[in-house]
Protein backbone atom coordinates (compact mmCIF):
# COMPACT_ATOMS: atom_id res chain seq x y z
CA UNK A 1 0.00 0.00 0.00
CA UNK A 2 2.93 2.59 0.74
CA UNK A 3 3.59 2.45 -3.40
CA UNK A 4 -0.36 2.56 -4.18
CA UNK A 5 -0.67 4.79 -1.63
CA UNK A 6 2.79 7.07 -3.39
CA UNK A 7 1.11 6.71 -6.61
CA UNK A 8 -2.19 8.24 -6.19
CA UNK A 9 -0.98 11.31 -4.03
CA UNK A 10 1.26 11.76 -6.70
CA UNK A 11 -1.14 12.17 -9.68
CA UNK A 12 -3.25 14.35 -7.34
CA UNK A 13 -0.17 16.70 -7.46
CA UNK A 14 -0.41 16.22 -11.09
CA UNK A 15 -4.12 17.42 -11.03
CA UNK A 16 -6.30 14.20 -10.39
CA UNK A 17 -9.09 14.19 -7.94
CA UNK A 18 -7.90 11.65 -5.11
CA UNK A 19 -11.09 11.07 -4.44
CA UNK A 20 -12.20 10.01 -7.79
CA UNK A 21 -9.70 7.68 -8.48
CA UNK A 22 -10.08 5.89 -5.36
CA UNK A 23 -14.01 5.10 -6.13
CA UNK A 24 -13.02 4.34 -9.75
CA UNK A 25 -10.06 1.58 -8.39
CA UNK A 26 -12.77 0.96 -5.65
CA UNK A 27 -9.89 1.56 -2.67
CA UNK A 28 -10.92 3.06 0.55
CA UNK A 29 -8.76 6.43 1.70
CA UNK A 30 -8.60 4.63 4.88
CA UNK A 31 -6.65 1.68 3.66
CA UNK A 32 -4.31 4.22 1.97
CA UNK A 33 -2.56 4.73 5.78
CA UNK A 34 -2.22 0.89 6.11
CA UNK A 35 0.97 -0.18 5.01
CA UNK A 36 0.59 -3.77 5.49
CA UNK A 37 -2.35 -3.85 3.28
CA UNK A 38 -1.75 -6.21 -0.09
CA UNK A 39 -3.66 -5.40 -3.23
CA UNK A 40 -4.06 -8.05 -6.05
CA UNK A 41 -1.85 -8.06 -9.40
CA UNK A 42 -5.12 -6.52 -11.62
CA UNK A 43 -6.26 -3.63 -9.63
CA UNK A 44 -2.29 -2.64 -9.05
CA UNK A 45 -1.70 -2.13 -12.26
CA UNK A 46 -4.82 -0.80 -13.00
CA UNK A 47 -3.68 2.10 -10.16
CA UNK A 48 -1.16 3.24 -12.89
CA UNK A 49 -3.45 3.02 -15.86
CA UNK A 50 -6.09 5.26 -14.50
CA UNK A 51 -3.29 7.64 -12.69
CA UNK A 52 -2.19 7.95 -15.77
CA UNK A 53 -5.76 8.80 -17.52
CA UNK A 54 -6.42 11.02 -14.37
CA UNK A 55 -3.47 13.29 -15.32
CA UNK A 56 -2.89 12.82 -18.84
CA UNK A 57 0.51 13.00 -18.41
CA UNK A 58 2.35 10.09 -20.02
CA UNK A 59 5.76 10.37 -17.99
CA UNK A 60 3.91 10.58 -15.00
CA UNK A 61 6.06 7.69 -13.68
CA UNK A 62 8.96 9.67 -14.38
CA UNK A 63 7.55 12.61 -12.99
CA UNK A 64 6.81 11.14 -9.33
CA UNK A 65 10.35 9.71 -9.63
CA UNK A 66 11.44 12.92 -8.95
CA UNK A 67 10.00 13.09 -5.42
CA UNK A 68 9.58 9.74 -4.34
CA UNK A 69 11.30 9.25 -1.36
CA UNK A 70 12.86 5.77 0.87
CA UNK A 71 8.96 6.32 2.77
CA UNK A 72 7.48 4.40 -0.53
CA UNK A 73 9.23 1.14 0.82
CA UNK A 74 7.73 1.38 4.44
CA UNK A 75 10.12 -0.18 6.34
CA UNK A 76 12.93 -1.20 4.02
CA UNK A 77 12.93 2.84 3.79
CA UNK A 78 14.18 3.36 7.13
CA UNK A 79 16.66 0.56 6.79
CA UNK A 80 18.42 2.35 3.59
CA UNK A 81 17.98 5.68 5.90
CA UNK A 82 20.07 3.99 8.57
CA UNK A 83 22.60 2.47 5.74
CA UNK A 84 26.63 3.02 5.94
CA UNK A 85 26.40 3.78 2.38
CA UNK A 86 24.28 3.37 -0.89
CA UNK A 87 25.72 -0.01 -1.61
CA UNK A 88 24.55 -1.16 1.52
CA UNK A 89 21.13 0.75 1.09
CA UNK A 90 20.66 -0.87 -2.32
CA UNK A 91 21.23 -4.47 -1.68
CA UNK A 92 19.07 -4.23 1.14
CA UNK A 93 16.59 -3.12 -1.49
CA UNK A 94 17.09 -6.14 -3.58
CA UNK A 95 17.38 -8.41 -1.01
CA UNK A 96 13.83 -6.94 1.03
CA UNK A 97 11.63 -5.87 -1.93
CA UNK A 98 9.91 -8.80 -2.18
CA UNK A 99 8.30 -7.44 1.40
CA UNK A 100 7.02 -4.34 -0.48
CA UNK A 101 5.87 -6.13 -3.62
CA UNK A 102 5.89 -9.22 -5.96
CA UNK A 103 5.61 -7.10 -8.58
CA UNK A 104 8.92 -5.65 -9.29
CA UNK A 105 12.18 -6.79 -8.88
CA UNK A 106 15.45 -4.93 -7.76
CA UNK A 107 18.73 -6.44 -7.98
CA UNK A 108 22.76 -5.64 -8.92
CA UNK A 109 25.81 -6.74 -10.49
CA UNK A 110 29.47 -5.32 -10.36
CA UNK A 111 30.74 -4.24 -13.73
CA UNK A 112 34.50 -3.39 -13.53
CA UNK A 113 34.65 0.03 -11.67
CA UNK A 114 30.94 0.56 -12.39
CA UNK A 115 27.92 -1.15 -10.38
CA UNK A 116 24.56 -2.32 -12.30
CA UNK A 117 21.34 -1.48 -10.96
CA UNK A 118 18.51 -3.27 -12.17
CA UNK A 119 15.46 -2.62 -12.38
CA UNK A 120 12.29 -5.68 -13.66
CA UNK A 121 8.04 -5.73 -13.45
CA UNK A 122 7.23 -9.20 -13.16
CA UNK A 123 7.37 -10.92 -16.57
CA UNK A 124 3.53 -11.30 -16.52
CA UNK A 125 2.48 -7.12 -15.64
CA UNK A 126 5.00 -6.91 -18.97
CA UNK A 127 2.88 -9.00 -21.11
CA UNK A 128 -0.93 -7.75 -19.85
CA UNK A 129 -0.22 -4.26 -19.88
CA UNK A 130 3.22 -3.01 -20.99
CA UNK A 131 2.25 0.57 -20.57
CA UNK A 132 1.63 0.58 -16.34
CA UNK A 133 4.92 -1.59 -16.48
CA UNK A 134 6.92 1.16 -17.77
CA UNK A 135 5.34 3.74 -15.91
CA UNK A 136 6.41 1.60 -12.92
CA UNK A 137 9.97 1.32 -14.19
CA UNK A 138 10.54 4.87 -15.04
CA UNK A 139 9.44 6.10 -11.30
CA UNK A 140 11.56 3.36 -9.75
CA UNK A 141 14.58 4.63 -11.69
CA UNK A 142 14.28 8.08 -11.77
CA UNK A 143 13.48 7.52 -7.88
CA UNK A 144 16.28 6.12 -7.19
CA UNK A 145 18.20 8.87 -7.89
CA UNK A 146 16.61 11.11 -6.17
CA UNK A 147 16.67 8.55 -3.09
CA UNK A 148 20.02 8.94 -3.28
CA UNK A 149 20.05 12.59 -3.06
CA UNK A 150 18.21 12.17 -0.02
CA UNK A 151 20.08 9.81 1.52
CA UNK A 152 23.75 11.20 0.86
CA UNK A 153 22.90 15.24 0.82
CA UNK A 154 24.79 14.94 -2.92
CA UNK A 155 23.73 14.68 -6.60
CA UNK A 156 24.39 11.41 -8.35
CA UNK A 157 24.01 10.75 -12.04
CA UNK A 158 24.60 7.58 -13.52
CA UNK A 159 27.14 6.44 -16.48
CA UNK A 160 24.48 5.06 -18.45
CA UNK A 161 20.73 4.65 -18.84
CA UNK A 162 19.17 1.52 -20.52
CA UNK A 163 15.34 1.06 -21.15
CA UNK A 164 13.79 -2.30 -22.30
CA UNK A 165 10.68 0.11 -24.14
CA UNK A 166 11.31 1.82 -27.64
CA UNK A 167 12.25 5.22 -27.72
CA UNK A 168 9.64 7.66 -27.34
CA UNK A 169 9.39 10.58 -30.02
CA UNK A 170 10.26 13.18 -27.38
CA UNK A 171 13.49 12.53 -25.21
CA UNK A 172 14.00 16.03 -23.67
CA UNK A 173 12.19 14.90 -20.36
CA UNK A 174 14.52 11.93 -20.15
CA UNK A 175 17.52 13.47 -20.54
CA UNK A 176 16.79 16.41 -18.04
CA UNK A 177 15.94 13.92 -15.33
CA UNK A 178 19.08 11.49 -15.68
CA UNK A 179 21.58 14.26 -17.53
CA UNK A 180 23.15 10.87 -18.81
CA UNK A 181 23.52 8.47 -22.05
CA UNK A 182 20.08 6.68 -22.31
CA UNK A 183 19.70 3.88 -24.88
CA UNK A 184 15.92 2.31 -25.53
CA UNK A 185 15.30 -0.90 -26.59
CA UNK A 186 18.08 -2.70 -24.29
CA UNK A 187 17.69 -5.75 -22.71
CA UNK A 188 16.69 -4.65 -19.60
CA UNK A 189 16.10 -1.89 -17.16
CA UNK A 190 19.18 -0.12 -15.69
CA UNK A 191 20.87 2.30 -13.86
CA UNK A 192 25.07 2.19 -14.59
CA UNK A 193 26.86 3.89 -11.58
CA UNK A 194 30.19 4.80 -10.81
CA UNK A 195 31.38 1.97 -8.15
CA UNK A 196 32.74 5.35 -6.09
CA UNK A 197 29.87 7.14 -6.16
CA UNK A 198 27.88 4.06 -4.73
CA UNK A 199 30.59 4.23 -1.65
CA UNK A 200 28.79 7.54 -0.61
CA UNK A 201 27.64 7.45 2.92
CA UNK A 202 24.24 7.83 3.94
CA UNK A 203 23.75 11.07 6.18
CA UNK A 204 21.86 9.05 8.56
CA UNK A 205 23.62 6.04 9.19
CA UNK A 206 22.89 4.82 12.53
CA UNK A 207 24.33 1.20 13.15
CA UNK A 208 22.21 0.29 15.87
CA UNK A 209 19.21 1.47 13.71
CA UNK A 210 20.53 -0.53 10.77
CA UNK A 211 20.59 -3.32 13.16
CA UNK A 212 17.22 -2.91 14.46
CA UNK A 213 15.32 -2.51 11.01
CA UNK A 214 17.53 -5.26 9.53
CA UNK A 215 16.67 -7.71 12.33
CA UNK A 216 12.34 -6.33 12.25
CA UNK A 217 12.50 -7.03 8.49
CA UNK A 218 14.23 -10.30 8.60
CA UNK A 219 11.02 -11.52 11.38
CA UNK A 220 8.61 -10.41 8.76
CA UNK A 221 10.31 -12.12 5.69
CA UNK A 222 10.25 -15.35 7.90
CA UNK A 223 6.44 -14.94 9.58
CA UNK A 224 5.14 -14.38 5.35
CA UNK A 225 7.63 -17.73 4.73
CA UNK A 226 5.83 -19.70 7.77
CA UNK A 227 1.93 -18.09 6.33
CA UNK A 228 2.79 -18.82 2.67
CA UNK A 229 2.22 -22.71 1.55
CA UNK A 230 4.40 -23.87 -0.83
CA UNK A 231 1.71 -24.97 -3.46
CA UNK A 232 1.88 -20.41 -3.02
CA UNK A 233 5.05 -20.20 -3.46
CA UNK A 234 4.94 -21.92 -6.31
CA UNK A 235 2.52 -20.26 -8.19
CA UNK A 236 3.88 -16.45 -7.90
CA UNK A 237 6.85 -18.01 -8.78
CA UNK A 238 5.20 -18.99 -12.22
CA UNK A 239 3.53 -15.65 -12.63
CA UNK A 240 6.42 -13.52 -12.09
CA UNK A 241 9.84 -15.59 -13.50
CA UNK A 242 8.90 -17.80 -16.27
CA UNK A 243 7.64 -15.15 -19.25
CA UNK A 244 4.11 -16.39 -19.50
CA UNK A 245 5.50 -20.09 -20.29
CA UNK A 246 4.68 -23.27 -18.31
CA UNK A 247 8.38 -24.49 -17.18
CA UNK A 248 8.46 -28.35 -16.89
CA UNK A 249 8.62 -30.15 -13.18
CA UNK A 250 12.27 -30.57 -13.46
CA UNK A 251 13.00 -26.68 -14.03
CA UNK A 252 10.35 -25.24 -11.17
CA UNK A 253 12.05 -27.65 -8.92
CA UNK A 254 15.48 -26.73 -9.75
CA UNK A 255 14.78 -23.08 -9.12
CA UNK A 256 14.27 -23.94 -6.19
CA UNK A 257 16.91 -26.00 -5.11
CA UNK A 258 15.00 -28.94 -5.20
CA UNK A 259 14.58 -32.46 -6.68
CA UNK A 260 11.51 -33.49 -8.68
CA UNK A 261 10.38 -35.96 -6.37
CA UNK A 262 10.28 -33.72 -3.19
CA UNK A 263 8.46 -30.55 -5.10
CA UNK A 264 5.96 -33.21 -6.06
CA UNK A 265 5.64 -34.71 -2.51
CA UNK A 266 5.48 -31.24 -0.89
CA UNK A 267 2.70 -29.99 -3.23
CA UNK A 268 0.73 -33.63 -2.68
CA UNK A 269 0.78 -32.66 0.77
CA UNK A 270 -1.58 -29.43 0.55
CA UNK A 271 -3.30 -31.62 -1.54
CA UNK A 272 -2.46 -30.54 -5.15
CA UNK A 273 -0.32 -31.36 -8.19
CA UNK A 274 2.32 -29.72 -10.29
CA UNK A 275 -0.30 -30.37 -12.71
CA UNK A 276 -3.38 -28.73 -11.42
CA UNK A 277 -1.37 -25.91 -10.34
CA UNK A 278 0.22 -24.67 -13.56
CA UNK A 279 -3.21 -25.70 -15.10
CA UNK A 280 -5.12 -23.02 -12.44
CA UNK A 281 -2.07 -20.37 -13.37
CA UNK A 282 -2.14 -21.24 -17.24
CA UNK A 283 -6.20 -20.47 -16.96
CA UNK A 284 -5.31 -17.03 -15.09
CA UNK A 285 -2.67 -16.08 -17.37
CA UNK A 286 -5.02 -16.55 -20.82
CA UNK A 287 -8.41 -14.65 -19.09
CA UNK A 288 -5.72 -11.80 -17.95
CA UNK A 289 -4.20 -11.77 -21.78
CA UNK A 290 -7.95 -12.25 -23.70
CA UNK A 291 -8.88 -9.34 -21.28
CA UNK A 292 -6.07 -6.93 -21.65
CA UNK A 293 -3.36 -7.66 -24.37
CA UNK A 294 -3.58 -6.98 -28.08
CA UNK A 295 -2.05 -10.53 -28.91
CA UNK A 296 -4.16 -12.56 -30.79
CA UNK A 297 -5.40 -15.66 -29.71
CA UNK A 298 -3.63 -17.85 -32.23
CA UNK A 299 -0.37 -16.04 -30.21
CA UNK A 300 -1.98 -16.49 -27.15
CA UNK A 301 -1.81 -19.96 -27.22
CA UNK A 302 1.67 -20.26 -28.71
CA UNK A 303 2.65 -18.11 -25.86
CA UNK A 304 0.90 -20.27 -22.99
CA UNK A 305 2.52 -23.56 -24.70
CA UNK A 306 -0.88 -24.85 -26.87
CA UNK A 307 0.05 -26.57 -29.77
CA UNK A 308 -2.46 -25.09 -32.14
CA UNK A 309 -5.53 -22.41 -31.42
CA UNK A 310 -8.02 -25.04 -31.58
CA UNK A 311 -6.21 -26.52 -28.19
CA UNK A 312 -6.41 -23.35 -26.46
CA UNK A 313 -10.17 -22.64 -27.75
CA UNK A 314 -11.30 -26.05 -26.33
CA UNK A 315 -9.32 -25.14 -23.19
CA UNK A 316 -10.66 -21.99 -22.99
CA UNK A 317 -14.53 -23.01 -23.25
CA UNK A 318 -13.70 -25.67 -20.64
CA UNK A 319 -12.41 -23.01 -18.04
CA UNK A 320 -14.98 -20.20 -19.26
CA UNK A 321 -17.97 -21.32 -21.04
CA UNK A 322 -17.46 -19.37 -23.83
CA UNK A 323 -15.30 -19.16 -26.88
CA UNK A 324 -11.88 -16.75 -26.36
CA UNK A 325 -13.32 -13.99 -28.78
CA UNK A 326 -16.95 -13.70 -26.83
CA UNK A 327 -15.20 -13.67 -23.70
Amino acid sequence: MPIIRDILFGASKHGANLATLCTKLDISTVDLNDSDKKLDFEKAYQVWEEAVQATGDTLLGLHLGESTTPAIMGLIGHLMQSSPNLKVAFERLCEYGRLATDMFAYSWEKQGENVVLKFQPAVVWMTVSEDSARQAVEQAMAGTLHVFELLTGRKIYPVLVQFEFSKPKDQREYDRVFQSTIQFGADSNQLVVRGVDMNQPVIGYDVSLFSLFDELIQERVNALMDKKNFSGVVTNLLLTEFKVQIPSVEIIASRLNMTPRTFQRKLLEEGTTYRKLSGAVRKELALQLIKKSKHKKEEIAQMLGYSDASSFRRAFKQWTDSIPSDY
